[in-house]
C-alpha cells in the first residue's frame, strides 16, 4: 500500500489489516516530522482531497494491492479479466510495475479509485474484489479442461481434436513456452471461419501434441504416414541429384 508521497509498505501473506496499520502509522510519523520541521501539513483540499502531481492519485492517494495467481482467468483471457476488474472497481497490472507489462499468471490487483472514498472503503473494495476474483478463478480452472465448443465446425481442428485426444492432452504444458492444447486451438474455438485452426507455440508443441498435429499435417499436405527419416533421406537425395 502507498500514499504517493512515496511511502510504501509491504507484507507477505494475507495480513492486509497489519499492513494498513503500518501504512497509517508511517504516514502519521512523516506528517508529524514535516510539521515539526516546517510547520506545514500535507496539502489537503476540500474538493480534491490530498493533492498530488498526478491527477489519478487525487483523494486518498492510496493504492492497496495484493499479488495473486489467477491461472483460470489468464486462460479465459486477460482482456476479460480487465473487464471484470473494471466491474469490481479494481485495477490489474503486472508484478513489474505500471509499465512493466504482464508475464505469467501472477497479477498485482489494486483499488482503481482514489477520490471520493475513504481509505477504509478502498481497502475493503480491494479485499472483496480479490476474494471474488479468486473464487471465479477456481471455476475457470475447472472449465478450462472441459471439452471445448469448436466454433469452426468445418475446420481440421473440429475433425481431429476428439474428446478422447482432448482428455489425454488438455492438461499438458510444453517445456519451452508453457504452451497448451487449448492455446493451440484457440482460433478454432473462438472464431467460425478457420480452415486449419491450430498453431504451434513452440517446437515442443509438434512433439507433445503429435496425436493432434500429425493427422492435421497429413490431412493438410495430403501425405501418407511416412517415417520422418525417409522424408529426410528423399529430400537429401533430391538435392544431390
Amino acid at each position: 500500500m502507498k500514499r504517493t508521497s512515496s511511502e510504501s509498505f509491504h507484507g507477505k501473506g494475507g495480513d492486509v489489516l497489519g499492513v494498513f496499520k503500518r501504512l497509517a502509522g508511517g504516514i502519521q510519523a512523516v506528517g508529524d516530522s514535516v510539521k515539526a520541521e516546517s510547520g506545514k501539513d500535507f496539502c489537503l483540499d476540500e474538493k480534491y482531497g490530498y493533492v498530488h502531481s498526478c491527477p489519478t492519485n487525487l483523494g486518498t492517494g492510496m493504492r492497496a494491492s495484493v499479488h495473486i495467481d489467477l491461472p483460470g482467468w489468464t486462460a479465459h483471457g486477460v482482456d476479460k479479466l480487465k473487464a471484470r476488474c473494471e466491474e469490481l472497481a479494481l485495477q490489474p497490472r503486472g508484478t513489474r510495475g505500471e509499465s512493466g507489462g504482464q508475464t505469467g499468471h501472477t497479477y498485482d490487483i489494486s483499488n482503481k479509485h482514489r477520490l471520493g472514498y475513504s481509505e477504509v472503503q478502498l481497502v475493503q473494495t480491494m479485499i472483496d474484489g480479490v476474494n471474488t476474483l479468486y473464487k471465479e478463478d477456481l471455476e475457470w480452472q475447472k472449465k478450462q479442461f472441459d471439452f471445448p465448443t469448436i466454433q469452426s465446425t468445418h475446420s481440421l481442428v473440429a475433425k481431429h481434436v476428439t474428446k478422447e485426444r482432448w482428455d489425454k492432452l488438455c492438461r499438458h504444458t510444453t517445456k519451452t513456452a508453457g504452451f497448451t492444447l487449448a492455446k493451440a486451438i484457440a482460433c478454432a474455438v473462438e472464431f467460425d471461419n478457420q480452415h486449419c485452426g491450430i498453431y504451434a507455440g513452440d517446437w515442443d508443441s509438434y512433439k507433445d501434441f503429435a496425436d493432434v498435429f500429425d493427422p492435421i499435417i497429413r490431412n493438410t499436405m495430403e501425405l501418407a504416414p511416412i517415417a520422418s527419416t525417409l522424408l529426410t533421406w528423399t529430400f537429401r537425395r533430391s538435392l544431390e541429384t
